[in-house]
């Protein structure tokens, strides 16, 4: 004899039956909601599908820099010099005391975590800065083709050599220029700390914008490359006001870094620049340097200002 439920009536039955039926019968949703069997919450801890989104704030999650964040990269560039990398923590705070960084940047970078970092994007990101925003055609090189179900997909082209005449773009990169030093020159300033080891020119594009960095013994001076409003090959020079230290014009306060007194460059910026002193009372309008290339160091210049205008 068949043994049957006496729980409940053949009606009661029946309707408890067509509630289930989308479970037994694998409906894509439940034909009732019912608290009881509803799906519960993340639980405390849990990611839910949308926190494993990158949030607009991730700094690994590439995205556009707003113009504030631009600058505070840009002063962060300012004030660690690109050929003192690689660096530890210890070492970037330091190198950005020596160059005069403000209170506020040296209390940011107190909280640099313990690590061995290649370049100035490296403690960006450390510091919480995010990167920046690949361009849109990079995003559709990066995307797979979609593919409707069942259909064969399209074969891929074959690859053509490209032309000679297009090259890859090069990255961007840190440009060195020494000095020429003359050696009546380099004997009257090395008792300031001046010789071919302390005294270069460089043009980070590694950051953006790009940055200008002089050192001169003690001296530095630093300033984003879009401050440079002319440029101009001069010389020669008389000895008694370029030999020796760091000089500062009577005329028109331009700093001088001399190692010859032969020809050097004279750059002009639109906002004038500390150097002479750490506190930066002293502004100057113009830096000359006696680089032993000046025209590449002028090229240089305008060619990187005018890529990023």
């Amino acid at each position: 004899m068949e043994r049957q439920s006496n729980l409940h009536s053949a009606r009661v039955d029946d309707e408890l039956a067509h509630e289930v039926e989308s479970l037994t019968r694998g409906a894509p949703v439940e034909a009732r909601v019912d608290p009881d069997r509803a799906k519960e919450d993340a639980g405390d801890g849990e990611p839910t599908p949308e926190a494993v989104i990158a949030e607009p704030n991730d700094p690994i999650a590439p995205v556009a820099l707003t113009h504030e964040e631009v600058r505070a990269r840009s002063e962060l560039a300012i004030h660690l010099l690109p050929s003192r990398f690689p660096m530890t923590r210890t070492e970037v705070i330091d190198c950005a005391i020596e160059q005069d960084a403000p209170e506020q940047l040296l209390d940011t970078l107190d909280r640099l975590p313990e690590d061995n970092y290649a370049n100035v994007e490296q403690v960006w990101e450390a510091l919480g800065g995010r990167r920046e925003e690949r361009t849109h055609h990079d995003a559709e090189a990066d995307a797979e083709p979609e593919t409707q179900a069942g259909s064969e997909p399209e074969p891929e082209p074959e690859l053509q050599p490209e032309p000679l005449v297009e090259s890859a773009r090069p990255e961007p990169s840190v440009t060195a220029f020494e000095f020429a030093f003359d050696w009546r020159y380099r004997a009257a300033a090395l008792p300031f700390g001046v010789h071919p080891g302390s005294a270069s020119v460089q043009i980070d594009a590694r950051v953006e914008p790009p940055v200008l960095h002089a050192a001169f013994g003690p001296w530095r001076v630093a300033t984003p490359v879009d401050n440079v409003v002319a440029t101009e090959i001069t010389g020669p020079y008389s000895a008694i006001k370029t030999i020796g230290p760091a000089h500062v014009s009577l005329h028109d306060g331009g700093l001088t870094f001399a190692t010859n007194g032969h020809r050097g460059l004279c750059i002009r910026f639109r906002e004038p620049v500390r150097g002479i002193e750490p506190l930066g009372v002293v502004r100057h309008a113009g830096l000359t340097v006696t680089v032993r290339d000046p025209e590449s160091l002028r090229s240089t210049l305008e060619r990187t200002r005018d890529r990023n205008r």
